[in-house]
């Protein structure tokens, strides 16, 4: 993780919406009688055991993340071919920015809609309002901040067009369907996994296309955001045909979804801080070009902890709720299961990463993404010990403890922006990733306290599991030299049977 926040719904924000808006009134609404939801309730659901929804969820949840991330990986490809360093760190920008206004005004009604034991027309309704009354204001208020910020750098002056247009996406997550949380309340991920990769391959293509056919430039990548992000939001209401949301406000809901919300909202607040400070400061005190390289290497990698983040937003975080409702005494023993299922195959992926990482980057890219490898063997250094507590954020949320969720998250903030900075004055631009790097192994202090609060530090497991993983990844990080010194044997090779490869393409054409 690159220096995300342990927030476990942080991979969702830009569908965990929420609101802080406080007194809102619609007469039209108010007086209908509220009737329940057609769809099949939720005890309905229980005749498929919680084991089985929750393997079916993590299966599904793999179809979707690897065919979404293979995607990724050859659009990357080909967009580095397309682009340069600089569009893909505007990109980024643009997402911290995007993000950050869906964090400043989250109260958690995704997670909330999972958590409660209420599935009624009022309550969903309710909710959905809040989000679309949200969307449209993140949306202006993206607008208001585009000219400021443009004129902080010069690199950044293309923010004054790039965000109104990209912040758009936050109208669409606002409209999108409460079916979405649904289904992942019920563990039902088939539905979840099937919009995800149909939107990850019309995301694809058309930034492809447009970078290919009329614009080289960051504008083809917010082209893709944009489609992708409508796509998901009209989908999501073919869902479940039966819920059909409408502007409809409950103060009961109301307060039921601000009441989970209120810690959620401080620590979305500081998720945002803590996970996105090290991308402003690179774009900030380095370049746009160096965080585009970022960028590149955090896709590298994050590809196994972003599975455990997606898997633990849709399957892991429904599944343990459920466990701490119903049979809170089998709480500790499935955590431990889970984390074991999980956390020691990501980190051995980790490890691979660590040794292959620099020579998967001069196999993949041009020679000025080549600076991209050894920011790789950084992050994912840093994600062996992250994979270790990513999972305790799930135990907060699930066991209703936002405030020691916001808690951890604020120890990240502290610690990322000490780490970095201080690696900054003392090493330069090396010493800041080496500050990342070192972020989520400090925090692990942090989270070790909180969990022990909540009676579920398993210490035995996470003390092998992190002794093991660094002992693997410096061992990893000694022999990568030699690895990378045969992808530059290969390199050439690889790149003359590809311009062959083309020539003969054309040859057959003629």
């Amino acid at each position: 993780m690159s220096a995300g926040a342990n927030n476990p719904l942080a991979n969702a924000m830009s569908v965990d919406t929420g609101s802080g808006l406080a007194e809102v009134e619609f007469p039209d609404v108010m007086d209908p009688p509220v009737s329940p939801i057609e769809p099949e309730p939720e005890p309905r659901q229980e005749k498929r055991g919680l084991k089985q929804r929750a393997i079916s969820g993590g299966l599904w949840t793999g179809v979707s993340f690897g065919g979404s991330q293979a995607l990724a990986l050859l659009s990357n490809i080909i967009l580095s071919r397309l682009l340069v360093p600089e569009h893909f760190g505007l990109m980024t920008l643009v997402t911290v920015i995007v993000t950050g206004l869906n964090m400043f005004s989250d109260v958690g009604i995704g997670p909330s809609l999972i958590q409660n034991k209420r599935e009624d027309a009022g309550f969903y309704n309710t909710a959905w309002t809040m989000q679309v009354f949200r969307g449209f204001v993140l949306w202006l208020v993206a607008c208001g901040l585009a000219w400021p910020l443009s004129l902080i750098k010069e690199d950044w002056a293309p923010l004054a067009w790039l965000l109104p247009v990209a912040a758009i996406t936050c109208i669409f997550n606002g409209l999108r369907s409460t079916a979405w949380f649904t289904v992942s309340r019920r563990l039902d991920i088939r539905l979840i996994a099937v919009v995800e990769l149909t939107t990850a391959v019309v995301r694809i293509v058309t930034m492809v296309l447009v970078a290919f056919y009329i614009s080289r430039s960051a504008w083809a990548l917010v082209a893709g955001l944009l489609i992708g992000s409508l796509l998901t939001c009209v989908l999501s209401h073919r869902m479940i045909p039966e819920i059909k949301n409408r502007i409809h406000f409950e103060r009961d809901a109301f307060k039921e979804l601000i009441h989970f919300g209120k810690w959620l909202f401080l620590s979305t607040l500081i998720t945002f801080l803590a996970g996105q400070v090290d991308k402003f400061l690179i774009g900030g005190l380095i370049s746009t070009s160096m965080l585009g390289l970022y960028f590149i290497a955090s896709r590298l990698a994050d590809l196994g902890p972003m599975f455990f983040k997606k898997l633990g937003v849709w399957v892991g975080f429904p599944a343990l709720s459920e466990l701490y409702r119903n049979e809170p005494e089998r709480f500790g023993s499935q955590l431990l299961k889970m984390r074991m299922v999980i956390t020691l195959p990501i980190n051995a992926l980790l490890v691979c990463m660590i040794l292959t990482g620099p020579a998967l980057v001069v196999l993949m890219f041009n020679d000025e993404y080549v600076q991209a490898g050894l920011l790789v063997q950084i992050i994912a250094i840093g994600s062996l010990a992250g994979m270790v507590t990513t999972p305790y954020g799930h135990v907060y949320m699930a066991s209703g403890r936002t405030k020691y969720n916001m808690l951890s998250v604020l120890a990240q903030f502290i610690i990322i922006t000490t780490a970095t900075l201080s690696g900054y004055a003392l090493f330069g631009e090396i010493g800041f990733f080496y500050g990342i790097g070192a972020c989520q192994w400090l925090k692990y202090i942090a989270d070790s306290v909180l969990v022990h609060r909540c009676g579920h530090w398993q210490w035995r497991f996470d003390f092998a599991v992190l002794g093991g993983s660094l002992a693997l990844g410096l061992l990893a990080w000694w022999l990568s030299p030699e690895v990378t010194a045969w992808a530059h044997q290969v390199d050439p090779w690889l790149t003359e049977q590809f311009v062959s490869f083309k020539q003969w393409v054309k040859g057959g054409e003629g």
